[in-house]
């Protein structure tokens, strides 16, 4: 039966707020996926890299834990790696590493449990209690202690998934044993925390949830004991398919609101650490499976959570997919694929609950390459805005036009070196041009009833399939215009501008030409140098006169041209290069109101 073993560490956290690194490895297995499920030995070979990569951010910052997924120690080299970083004068003390260590077997885990620093396991799961031909799945917790000294405390799984059940070769062996360990802060109030792998943050023990039997222990040995006591934080280390499924959701919302449950364990103030493997090697919005590191909070949390501050969502309900976790309050970061996610988590228990104390969970949140060498807008090693990580996803995935219209024409060439142009020109923008441009693309922006202040503000709540049009319809128009003509697009109050014309070019999508005209209004008195304007209505057909009769310069004597994307396109696949080129000539040469 399981059972909680409590233990006291010498460490000191700053009661006021701790520091985080949670990375978020991408894990290859051996194929065909057979137990002990070892890693893919590339992967192992780049985890064992990126260790050092990890705890040199570490050494710069300063983090009191270090969170490492499920199956993200690459063995016994992994878990000596972390020994010997620890044990360096690099990283200050005091500080925790709690480590989700690859498959192993049974000699594997042998000799984890008997390296130096490592605190012998309970009989129960000692290597002598491992059966011959099942195989163990472990988290590690590594403590720094307030004098330096270095000391690990094992932890295997107690209740395996669908997948470690569903084997062909050996079983998982169960553990039995959570750790809770007793810490304190630097005001001498004490905390706790404790560490999950996964599955046991939903899964049985002898026909019990093994949350429910955990928080019953705790309850009655405080009860005993004449106090109760607070839970701080709780570690999810997982390699989950579906993070976002409703029962890892709905343990989280359960144990932060049940507090009329075992009453003696305080968890109304505690944060649930969800440390996920990445969907993607390469930065990405979402994946078919895992992600979503996060950090859940209680309700009555003194949070701020109606913002859309950097590098993470508080509003996460259409990130997640799911209304799951209720009225608890969310922090999830944003970056989905291979990473390092840094934040400063306030604690919840010492917030001064008026104006002079208003935050947000985490502060100074970032987002940095998780090996050496990477280069991403995503992944900076600093806060990541919202508009900046939205815009980069949709980057990825914008249609190549000249494989879909020009696949040997004269134009295949030019376009495709106009299309890399503008999306590197428009990765390099900074937050405020990207919101204001992917704002100005939409139509429907324009009525302020809907979007009033910062577009950046409803990244996480709004922008979805017109935004990405509208985005996708920049980088159209740029890519006809720009295959023929030098554009600007860094430099622009627009969308792109000509330098040798000092003509501005803007794209404008809605649903018909008639919007589009009415919103360029807000957009006119950006610039004092003529326009194009270039229009997309809902069906992507040409605009009518009478589309166009209403509309009128609102900055006289300027000059405006206008036209829609389809005539754009139909010229670029009917003329030949030499009557496009003079069709694109004639368009960027404006001096007074034209339409084409």
């Amino acid at each position: 039966m399981m059972q909680v073993a409590e233990r006291q560490i010498d460490v000191t956290f700053p009661s006021n707020s701790v520091r985080m690194l949670i990375a978020q490895p991408f894990l290859e297995f051996v194929q065909p996926l057979q137990e002990p499920f070892p890693l893919a030995p590339e992967c192992s070979a780049r985890l064992l890299q990126a260790i050092d990569n990890v705890f040199e951010v570490a050494r710069l910052s300063g983090p009191h834990f270090i969170v490492f997924p499920e199956f993200s120690l690459p063995g016994i080299e992994g878990v000596q790696k972390v020994f010997q970083h620890l044990l360096s004068a690099h990283i200050l003390s005091p500080a925790v590493v709690i480590a989700g260590v690859s498959g192993l077997c049974p000699d594997e885990y042998e000799q984890i449990c008997n390296l130096p620093g490592v605190i012998p396991p309970e009989n129960a799961i000692s290597p002598a209690s491992v059966p011959k031909g099942e195989w163990v799945n472990t988290s590690v917790t590594f403590v720094k202690s307030d004098d330096g000294s270095v000391s690990a405390f094992i932890q295997p799984k107690i209740s395996p998934s669908w997948a470690e059940l569903n084997t062909h070769h050996g079983s998982m062996f169960k553990g039995s044993i959570v750790r809770m360990f007793r810490a304190r802060f630097d005001n001498h109030v004490a905390c706790r925390f404790f560490s999950l792998l996964c599955f046991d943050w939903v899964g049985h023990d002898n026909g019990a949830v093994i949350l429910d039997t955990l928080l019953g222990q705790l309850n009655a040995k405080y009860e005993n004991d004449g106090s109760q006591q607070s839970v701080q934080w709780v570690f999810v280390l997982q390699h989950n398919p579906n993070p976002n499924h409703y029962t890892f959701l709905n343990s989280a919302s359960a144990f932060l609101t049940h507090v009329a449950e075992n009453p003696f364990v305080l968890r109304n103030h505690a944060a649930i650490v969800m440390a996920s493997t990445a969907s993607s090697k390469k930065p990405v919005r979402t994946g078919p499976h895992h992600g979503f590191c996060s950090l859940i909070f209680s309700p009555v949390a003194p949070f701020e959570t109606k913002g859309c501050l950097p590098t993470f969502a508080t509003q996460s309900a259409r990130l997640r997919g799911t209304t799951s976790l209720g009225t608890c309050k969310d922090a999830v970061f944003r970056e989905m694929g291979e990473c390092i996610h840094e934040a400063e988590v306030r604690v919840p228990n010492f917030i001064t609950v008026d104006p002079t104390d208003r935050t947000p969970a985490l502060l100074e949140a970032k987002t940095y390459p998780f090996s050496g060498g990477v280069i991403d807008a995503r992944i900076p090693g600093q806060p990541v805005p919202a508009v900046v990580k939205w815009a980069n996803d949709e980057l990825d995935h914008v249609p190549d036009l000249s494989v879909k219209y020009f696949v040997g024409k004269p134009l295949e060439t030019p376009l495709r070196t106009a299309q890399n142009a503008v999306v590197t020109g428009y990765r390099q923008l900074t937050s405020q041009d990207l919101a204001f441009r992917i704002d100005g693309a939409c139509a429907s922006h324009a009525d302020k009833a809907q979007f009033s202040g910062d577009p950046a503000g409803y990244v996480d709540t709004k922008w979805d399939k017109e935004e990405e049009n509208g985005l996708y319809h920049v980088v159209q128009t740029l890519t006809l215009v720009g295959s023929v003509a030098n554009l600007n697009v860094t430099q622009s109050q627009l969308h792109a501008r000509c330098d040798s014309t000092g003509i501005e070019i803007t794209a404008v999508i809605g649903l018909t030409h008639a919007a589009c005209v009415n919103s360029f209004k807000r957009l006119a008195e950006r610039t004092h140098s003529p326009i194009v304007l270039v229009t997309r209505d809902d069906n992507n057909v040409r605009h009518l006169p009478k589309e166009s009769e209403t509309f009128t310069d609102p900055r006289p004597g300027t000059g405006v041209k206008f036209t829609d994307s389809q005539t754009l396109l139909d010229a670029a696949r009917g003329k030949t290069l030499p009557e496009y080129t003079s069709f694109i000539t004639e368009l960027l040469d404006v001096h007074d109101r034209h339409i084409i």
